[in-house]
């Protein structure tokens, strides 16, 4: 009698054969359910499912597994397309869905556009992978994982030419399954049998912790992956700790590990409470660490913590620093995101009061007078618009133009439009920054750049504001608010001061004119008034370079001096002899007095 061979588990995932037998069939057969969702509670390993099948999908990866030894109908077979997969973390569900259209090819320009492409049939439907649901967006702000379920896994799942797998929480699961027919959709609950593998926890815990029974135990009482990892981690930093039994759920972990190193519970989260509220994609410095644990508590733990090291091993992972080969501070984050979730839940309502000592620790640390946040450290850029947002201070913060500038404007921006989304009311120059904050995350642009695009926001919302922080690339002189602008040309008036002629068409005055310098109109025929000739413009300070909705100013005998980005398509631009940029585009005619540099 010959004997059934022993295949070896997953080498990334231990197990999970069930799930990934279900998956391979739902890569290779066409009538198997075209929609595939795996989901469970944070800490299941939905993630991780989700990448150990991926391993067998990618042709160059699969090279470094043996397969053979693998359960065969575990492992998609060879050479079928590999799916191309859209990672949610960091994108707006708008973002994402652009992401995949043109991956696909769709050929859209407008968001119906896709919509109705993708509801088309096709010859031959396509496998694609939507990852990290439950990371989308710059900031965890409410509604997230859902706008995707909405905006983008739904038409997908309904779109005949697409067979969709992606990892989604279980509100978003239960969503779509809601509306999507049963026989067309596979949901993977790996918190419920057959998916949730005790098999697969066993094989976790016999490699991770050192004494067999205890392995036993752990597999035993843990809910999931993750708290098989968090107690075997707890395991090794307190191997001689007294008996204080297994954790069932994320939670347990915290207080019979807090329990184990002899700690109440509330110093151990409280210590963690900063890692939490920073988020697993914002690493916390570790510099910032023990302050922010102190403000939380309205204490000091500057004791606890440099005597915690034991107490706080198993929760966080260690990032950078100078063995990363560029000299960067070494940072922090929990190890997992189900931590957080657990901290804060458990925080409820002081969540916005440690968030509020949070942002203020920060701007306590912060250096004095007007250089104070160029030379802010770079978390005071990005993690403290979080801490501001959550602890109510964002809008207080955004009355200052320097932060503005310096801020990370991608965070920023999410966070702008979150508290408008609430009805929150923005102080004036933020609401002027929120209008421009397109402009500014499209072109990527610098601080002196945001600047001077700031100032002149301000200058034509009536605003008057001095303080940027950073030394300006221009000086608005004036603006006019003038409708239908066909082009503009320097000019000279007629006592030979600079001056700048408005092509109106179809308007009353065709043709106006501008003192250079102070925007008042000038009377007479503009058409009598002189224009530079090629020897004033050669002789003249400055060069223009004008794109569609941008101006590239440029030193005669130089560099490029600054950047002028315009929210719609420029209308005409020139200089006069002295130096005076004149822009003009939708909102009307500005004059700008650059600053060129002492040489």
């Amino acid at each position: 009698m010959t004997s059934q061979p022993v295949h070896q588990p997953h080498p990334h995932l231990g197990g999970r054969a069930p799930a990934l037998r279900a998956l391979a069939v739902w890569l290779a057969d066409g009538a198997s359910p075209a929609t595939a969702l795996i989901t469970g509670s944070a800490g299941s390993g939905r993630s991780r499912l989700l990448t150990g099948f991926l391993m067998l999908c990618d042709p160059e990866y699969r090279k470094l597994l043996d397969t053979d030894v693998l359960q065969p109908d575990t492992v998609p077979p060879a050479g079928l397309p590999t799916p191309p997969v859209f990672a949610a973390a960091g994108l707006t569900p708008a973002q994402l869905l652009w992401l995949v259209a043109d991956e696909l090819g769709l050929g859209a320009d407008r968001t119906e556009e896709v919509y109705a492409l993708l509801a088309e049939e096709q010859e031959r439907p396509v496998p694609v992978v939507v990852a990290d649901v439950d990371r989308v967006g710059v900031l965890p702000v409410p509604g997230g994982p859902a706008g995707v379920a909405e905006d983008v896994l739904l038409p997908l799942a309904l779109a005949p030419g697409i067979r969709l797998l992606s990892d989604v929480p279980r509100a978003q699961a239960e969503w779509l399954a809601e509306r999507l027919p049963a026989e067309d959709l596979l949901v993977i609950d790996l918190d419920v049998e057959p998916w949730a593998d005790a098999d697969a926890l066993s094989l976790q815990a016999a490699a991770m912790v050192a004494r067999p029974e205890e392995a036993e135990a752990v597999a035993r009482e843990a809910n999931g992956p993750l708290v098989v990892e968090l107690a075997a981690w707890s395991l090794t930093a307190v191997p001689d700790g007294p008996a204080v039994g297994f954790p069932h759920t994320v939670g347990d972990t915290l207080d019979l590990h807090a329990e184990r190193c002899g700690t109440d519970e509330l110093t151990l989260r409280r210590l963690l409470a900063p890692l939490a509220l920073a988020g697993t994609d914002a690493p916390l410095p570790f510099s910032l660490w023990e302050p922010l644990a102190s403000a939380v508590a309205g204490k000091d733990l500057s004791t606890v913590f440099a005597d915690g090291q034991r107490l706080l091993l198993p929760f966080f992972d260690l990032l950078g620093g100078e063995g990363d080969g560029n000299g960067s501070e070494p940072a922090v984050r929990l190890r997992h995101p189900a931590l957080a979730d657990e901290l804060r839940e458990r925080f409820g309502t002081t969540v916005r009061e440690s968030s509020r000592r949070m942002a203020n620790a920060l701007l306590t640390g912060l250096p004095e007078g007007p250089t104070r946040w160029s030379e802010a450290p770079a978390y005071a850029h990005t993690g403290l618009i979080r801490h501001a947002l959550e602890g109510g201070l964002l809008p207080e913060l955004m009355a200052d133009p320097a932060f503005l500038v310096h801020a990370d404007q991608v965070v920023l921006r999410a966070a702008a439009e979150h508290l408008t989304r609430t009805g929150t009311e923005l102080p004036a120059v933020g609401r002027t920054w929120l209008r421009l904050a397109p402009l500014f995350t499209r072109t990527e642009a610098d601080p002196r750049t945001v600047a001077g695009l700031l100032e002149h926001g301000c200058r034509l919302d009536g605003l008057s504001v001095s303080e940027f922080g950073v030394d300006l690339p221009w000086h608005t002189l004036w603006h006019r608010p003038l409708a239908g602008i066909a082009g503009i040309t320097a000019a000279a008036g007629p006592d030979g001061t600079p001056a700048v002629v408005a092509n109106l068409p179809g308007a009353e005055q065709p043709l106006v004119a501008y003192r250079a310098q102070t925007g008042e109109q000038l009377d007479g025929d503009p058409v009598q008034l002189a224009r530079p000739s090629d020897h004033d413009r050669e002789a003249g300070a400055l060069r223009l370079g004008v794109g569609g909705d941008y101006l590239r100013i440029w030193q005669a005998e130089g560099g490029q001096l600054a950047v002028f980005a315009a929210t719609a398509p420029l209308a005409g631009a020139d200089v006069t002899p002295d130096g005076i940029v004149l822009v003009a585009d939708s909102a009307g005619l500005s004059a700008l007095r650059v600053q060129i540099p002492d040489n």
